[in-house]
């Protein structure tokens, strides 16, 4: 029976749902024209063009990598290929992010455990990879509804590293001073446990879906209150 101490648990498709893909490629062009109003542009075709391309050069999810780049990094070249001047910085990046956060919401478990941790003492912390450089403003925008269980919350930004880099999950251990040995991670994809392993924590993998996952995980759960059964035995 493991000694568990402290929970960290991903954030998208973790402790909240998100109903876009992973994968935002797609809906790049939605989110550029809101971005073009919101800097006082007509819809250009090819400013929509060459922002997708540097969109996509900065998509973790077709160009992997493990260093974070900030927000302003690449909404500066965005706006810099447009010819607008980066006093539009901030409206261009609320308008990207704010396109991607709307239909955020909470597991309808989320909270029970959350709180159940927090009654029994469990340290509880939240590392999240956050897409295109995303400011904590935005990153941690979905977390209010349940930020006064965290104890700790480090975004990708935070740190400098995205996962399965051990540096984030190094830091939550410190922070905590717990061994790492009693501290559970949870998350959604193959990089949480990958990082997990690696920074010798106990890996949870949330599988909501029917297919079948094996990341080297020490356990897998269908939906996070059997975290409270199969992993706390609490």
């Amino acid at each position: 029976m493991p000694d568990v101490q402290a929970v960290i648990f991903d954030v998208g498709q973790t402790l909240i749902h998100y109903k876009n893909p992973l994968n935002w490629q797609g809906l790049y062009s939605g989110a550029i024209r809101g971005v073009m109003a919101d800097c006082g542009m007509e819809y250009s075709a090819a400013a929509d063009e060459g922002a997708q391309g540097i969109l996509t050069k900065y998509n973790t999810r077709v160009n992997f990598r493990e260093h974070e780049v900030s927000s302003d990094t690449i909404f500066s070249e965005v706006l810099e290929g447009w010819g607008v001047e980066l006093g539009k910085l901030s409206a261009a990046k609320r308008a990207f992010y704010g396109y991607f956060q709307a239909d955020a919401e909470c597991f309808e478990d989320t909270e029970m455990v959350l709180r159940v941790l927090k009654e029994r003492g469990v340290k509880v912390g939240a590392l999240t990879d956050v897409a295109y450089g995303m400011d904590n403003e935005y990153a941690l925008r979905d977390l209010l509804p349940i930020e006064k269980y965290i104890d700790i919350c480090l975004t990708s930004t935070d740190v400098g590293f995205r996962k399965p880099n051990t540096a984030g999950y190094l830091q939550m251990q410190q922070a905590f001073d717990i061994p790492s040995r009693q501290i559970a991670f949870v998350g959604d994809e193959e990089k949480d446990v990958q990082g997990a392993n690696s920074a010798g924590m106990i890996s949870v993998l949330v599988n909501r879906g029917e297919e079948e996952k094996n990341f080297g995980q020490k356990y897998t759960i269908k939906s996070l209150s059997q975290i409270l059964r199969d992993v706390m035995f609490i």
